[in-house]
């Protein structure tokens, strides 16, 4: 057999089903002749000079094994495909088997409505676990989030009765408990909270805020042309651009609006503000003292 006419066969079974390499090899000795594992892997590598501009080999795993499959680029992932282009992997998570091996036992959680058990949740990525460690929650996963770059879990927690949003990277280790009845009603109120708040970070309280910040007018073109929260909207009078969120506040948000130092101004509301100024003085009392760094979150009620 031809590498060529190879390389097309897999071509044409991985637009049509995911496949593993043990698939791909049990399918051309059925037409062809034997064929090592190692010689469909280097073939895969090649079969990417074969597809079109807008196609690309996509992998996953599932219960251990690692698929390949061929789909269409959306223009984001054409434009990151570009030869011109260069990623500078801000705020890429770095991932291991292990993770991936987390993500796909959540997703078919969520997918056979069933809830797990979270044995051991370590460190606080979101304020949904300010406690740092804490060992077997019954958790019903709703939706994987990916957000900056890094995979979150949202769902409910059984004991506590709220929604929470963990990093993946924060579950040690998990296990399929039992079956979930109001998944699409939890699902809805999932929506709900990850609308509210600014980001995937838990908020103060429950109010959302009618938030306004003025910006300055290079700034403004930058923000304008980038997602935010899907309340953003903007105005502008008298020269000064203005920004209107709707949503709660959380130490994301507080985060986003330092990142453009002296470029912002806060109008509203005065809690927003009380936390801005707040923070500053925490920061000073860092620059000044000198102690040791301790974790802090100023967005709940425990310090």
């Amino acid at each position: 057999m031809k590498q060529i006419d190879r390389l097309y066969f897999i071509i044409e079974n991985l637009r049509v089903n995911p496949l593993t390499i043990h698939d791909l090899k049990k399918k051309i000795e059925v037409i062809y002749s034997t064929i090592s594992l190692r010689q469909i892997q280097r073939d895969l590598v090649d079969v990417e000079k074969f597809l079109s501009k807008d196609e690309s080999i996509k992998t996953f795993r599932r219960n251990y094994l690692k698929f390949y499959t061929i789909q269409k680029n959306n223009q984001d992932e054409l434009i990151n495909k570009d030869d011109l282009v260069i990623q500078t992997n801000f705020y890429k998570q770095k991932l291991t088997d292990n993770h991936f091996e987390k993500y796909e036992l959540i997703k078919t959680a969520i997918k056979q409505s069933k809830s797990i058990i979270i044995t051991n949740l370590i460190n606080d990525e979101t304020g949904d676990n300010f406690d740092f460690t804490t060992t077997n929650i019954s958790f019903i996963p709703l939706r994987i989030i990916n957000h900056r770059n890094t995979f979150y879990v949202g769902g409910f927690n059984n004991k506590k009765k709220c929604i929470q949003i963990f990093g993946i990277n924060q579950l040690e280790a998990v296990l399929i408990s039992k079956n979930v009845k109001n998944q699409l009603e939890l699902i809805d109120k999932f929506n709900k909270e990850l609308e509210g708040r600014f980001g995937v970070t838990k908020n103060i309280n429950t109010e959302i805020y009618n938030i306004k910040i003025e910006i300055s007018a290079v700034l403004a073109e930058f923000i304008k042309n980038h997602y935010w929260h899907t309340s953003q909207k903007f105005s502008k009078k008298n020269g000064n651009t203005k920004m209107i969120l709707n949503c709660g506040i959380n130490r994301e948000l507080m985060g986003w609006l330092f990142q453009w130092m002296y470029n912002i101004r806060i109008i509203e509301p005065n809690i927003l503000k009380d936390y801005y100024e707040r923070t500053i003085k925490e920061i000073q009392n860092n620059a000044i003292t000198k102690n040791q760094l301790v974790c802090k979150n100023i967005f709940t009620d425990k310090e």
